[in-house]
């Protein structure tokens, strides 16, 4: 690792419902910055959150100039702020961490430490069988992990996850994307070769409050939307080999009728098999009709210079 006089860090971290959990992150992720060196900084994003989180966050900030608070006009998400903040990032190196102390801001100097021998970028490794997150958020980041692998060249022995360490190079690659739909995993193994990207483990803890998780079924679609829709073609080409596979179905029937027709002399009488089939051929365009409609819709927004997140205010 470089000199501890050289060192210098950013911590990036988006807050959600966090006003029982923003002080005692605050008290541990700055007694490790402050053993691991001297020029450091706290970027704290609240995205609008309904509870007293704000006003929590400005009384740390008067109680440290090296924190930073900016918060967003109205929720956005957790790509949506974690990519906000790093934006405010001046250090050489930049972690982004959750604010439920499931991980541990005590594995900072992990992350430092392969920057430092040579990595850009470098991510937070949870054994599955260490994890604590609820059934739903576990579920969510195997689906995320098996579309990474498929979508953006995510090799099998790469993990992700929230918790990451990144060069301030590669913090300024990703906010230069303007995009109304970020996906920050994606958006890094865009702009960084994979050798250059690795893991380190790291610890798990149930969350700090002992509360449920805000990970809701919602944000789980919303988030796999934005790798899917706005990073991939992957449902239109899913849509173009279903409706190959339907058109050939379709015209395997329709030459069974012929021969029926003409071999055996049998004509179908009944109308129910053919209103099953238009209904059945009539629901397919229309999920095809659905899939173009959203890459359309998410077109327009990119045209329209939509914001990625509306800062309703800051302090430096």
């Amino acid at each position: 690792m470089e000199n501890i006089s050289d060192l210098s860090v950013s911590v990036v971290v988006p807050l959600y419902r966090s006003a029982s959990l923003v002080n005692v992150f605050y008290e541990r992720c700055v007694g490790q910055l402050n053993d691991l060196c001297c020029d450091w900084e706290l970027i704290l994003v609240d995205d609008a959150s309904p509870d007293n989180t704000w006003e929590i966050a400005g009384l740390l900030r008067e109680r440290c100039e090296s924190v930073k608070i900016i918060r967003l006009a109205h929720n956005h998400g957790q790509q949506h702020a974690t990519l906000c903040g790093l934006g405010y990032a001046t250090k050489n190196y930049v972690i982004t961490i959750d604010d439920d102390l499931q991980c541990f801001p005590e594995d900072i100097p992990l992350f430092i430490e392969q920057l430092a021998s040579g990595k850009e970028v470098v991510i937070g490794r949870i054994a599955r069988q260490e994890k604590q997150h609820s059934w739903l958020r576990n579920v969510g980041s195997r689906i995320n992990q098996q579309l990474a692998g498929k979508i953006i060249g995510k090799p099998k022995g790469i993990s992700l996850s929230s918790y990451r360490g990144m060069t301030r190079k590669v913090a300024e690659r990703l906010v230069a994307y303007k995009g109304a739909h970020p996906h920050i995993a994606a958006l890094l193994f865009k702009s960084v070769p994979v050798a250059y990207i690795g893991n380190v483990d790291i610890r798990h803890a149930p969350r700090g409050d002992g509360g449920g998780t805000s990970y809701s079924w919602q944000k789980l679609v919303k988030t796999l939307s934005y790798l899917l829709i706005n990073h991939s073609y992957l449902p239109l080409r899913l849509m173009i080999g279903w409706g190959v596979a339907i058109s050939l179905a379709s015209l395997g029937f329709a030459l069974w009728v012929l021969v029926q027709g003409l071999v055996f002399g049998y004509t179908a009488t009944g109308w129910a098999s053919l209103a099953v089939l238009i209904s059945f051929l009539s629901g397919n365009i229309l999920l095809a009709l659905g899939v173009v409609g959203e890459y359309l819709g998410r077109l327009v927004e990119e045209a329209s210079n939509i914001t990625q997140f509306s800062v309703f205010e800051e302090r430096l």
